[in-house]
């Protein structure tokens, strides 16, 4: 017991440990790095939970109930699986927005009540210099173009991910594109953009006045578009190798077209955004 309890643990710190790194290369803060001894909470409490509910069904004197119970309780996770996976791209499309939303506002409440203002700022002034976005351009094109160079790199990263591989039947490019979503809402709830707000913007649809929502739209559309094209899959984390997918994956137009959809939207969100920024340049 105290094994398989150990194991979850360490699972869950290992889990958080690429993700704390991935966050602190974006954000230079150390705090990133609290991510792993949450992790290993999580972990914690889920080996418990497992082990107790093993414990219970094997002093089971009804086993079919029991395994009954067990079927249950991994099955009850198993229709938000499938519509990852659904053929339809727009089912991925509506799964997917509908996770991320949930985790956006999250994280965005978290950032708001709990975080102090400005914590992550010093990881957003960073990645303007690297992209060379802590000034303003000469006109709205070159300042557009500029944009839309910064964000090519999450874009090809869905992209790549979600050819690559599939873990637990999630593909790599939704985690892409969730991480990038719970970012977004750390930097909205902290007000820690390069260009902050006049004051904390809580909770409400004043969002949908920036720019950042279509990007992250733009995100998960370009994430379901490419959700059933992995050409790897791993069924269980730490317990089966990747495999090649078989049958293996098919492109349907549908897909290509919500692709280059999400495309033409992060397009003209990153215009919109490149002309307030213009406007507010001196």
């Amino acid at each position: 017991m105290k094994q398989s309890t150990l194991t979850y643990t360490i699972q869950g710190a290992g889990l958080a440990s690429p993700i704390a790194a991935l966050c602190f290369v974006f954000t230079w803060n150390w705090m990133c790095f609290l991510l792993i001894p949450v992790g290993a909470v999580i972990g914690l409490a889920v080996g418990m939970s497992s082990t107790r509910n093993s414990f219970v069904s094997a002093n089971s004197n009804d086993t079919v109930t029991s395994a009954a119970q067990t079927r249950w309780t991994w099955e009850k996770f198993e229709p938000l699986t499938k519509t990852f996976l659904h053929r339809n791209v727009m089912v991925r499309f509506a799964s997917l927005l509908l996770v991320g939303f949930l985790l956006f506002m999250i994280a965005w409440s978290v950032g708001y009540t709990i975080l102090p203002e400005g914590s992550l700022r010093a990881g957003a002034n960073a990645h303007m210099a690297r992209s060379s976005l802590d000034s303003a351009s000469q006109t709205v094109l070159a300042e557009w173009l500029k944009i839309l160079q910064a964000n090519s790199i999450p874009i090809l990263l869905i992209i790549f991910s979600s050819l690559l591989l599939r873990i637990n039947g999630v593909p790599l490019g939704y985690a892409v594109a969730l991480y990038n979503l719970i970012l977004y809402g750390l930097f909205v709830g902290t007000n820690s953009f390069a260009i902050p707000y006049a004051e904390r913007l809580p909770p409400s649809f004043a969002i949908l006045e920036r720019s950042g929502p279509y990007e992250m739209t733009a995100l998960l559309l370009l994430a379901a578009a490419t959700g059933a094209w992995s050409f790897f899959q791993v069924k269980r984390l730490f317990r089966t190798v990747p495999e090649r997918v078989i049958p293996a994956p098919k492109f349907h137009l549908s897909d290509f077209a919500v692709l280059l959809l999400g495309i033409g939207l992060m397009m003209a969100a990153n215009w919109r955004e490149a002309v307030m920024i213009m406007s507010r340049a001196p």
